[in-house]
């Protein structure tokens, strides 16, 4: 199997050097190149052939949103890892619905981060055996899921479904002619029940289970 190869875009060189310590040794990955801005990734891209970007949020010049977007748009397949140390979660959901692969904060350990790389990485990359095992995984945590979704109550149902398709909690609360601090509450009750601990994770959640309109 080849070594899938990395490009770090990160206006720190401080971020490139430490990821190419946490995989100096792999023998799944490579880091192979480095980008302080955001401009040049395309050309980057076809000179090392790259599988798989990992990327701060802003630049000197702009930020990650506007990749997102054209990669989106012309269906280019390289996943985006967005590695920060931002903990917006709000920000985290957009950059997720921009076409995200993950978003990782920088917090993490080292084998946590390799980890977390690994698991998206191979969601798209995997080999055969490795496809297997994750369509098994994947599938036990489908039917987990699913019964816990099951568990929340029509109301819930419709605030979750909402929260997924964008709605700030303020168009939530008109749509379902609720107060706000009752939207706030049922999302709470839902992150509970479902047992995640954050917007992003519910979102990600939501994402495998909910179908999106277009």
């Amino acid at each position: 199997m080849k070594k899938l190869k990395i490009l770090v875009a990160d206006p720190n060189p401080i971020v490139y050097i430490g990821l190419k310590s946490i995989f100096k040794n792999s023998l799944i990955f490579e880091v192979s190149c480095y980008s302080e801005n955001r401009e040049n990734l395309n050309n980057l891209l076809e000179q090392f052939n790259i599988d798989l970007i990992i990327s701060e949020i802003d630049f000197k010049k702009g930020n990650i949103n506007d990749t997102l977007k054209k990669f989106k748009k012309n269906k280019i397949e390289v996943p985006i890892i967005i590695f920060t140390s931002e903990t917006n979660n709000s920000k985290s959901v957009n950059l997720l619905k921009l076409g995200a692969s993950g978003f990782i904060t920088k917090n993490l350990k080292k084998k946590s981060i390799r980890k977390v790389i690994q698991e998206i990485a191979f969601s798209k990359y995997g080999n055969n055996e490795l496809n297997k095992f994750t369509r098994l995984k994947n599938r036990f945590n489908f039917d987990y899921n699913t019964e816990k979704l099951n568990s929340l109550s029509k109301r819930e149902l419709q605030v979750l479904k909402l929260f997924f398709r964008g709605k700030r909690n303020i168009e939530i609360s008109k749509k379902l002619n609720i107060n706000q601090k009752t939207v706030n509450t049922y999302i709470t009750r839902v992150m509970k029940k479902l047992e995640v601990n954050s917007k992003t994770d519910l979102y990600l959640l939501a994402s495998k289970h909910i179908k999106q309109p277009y």
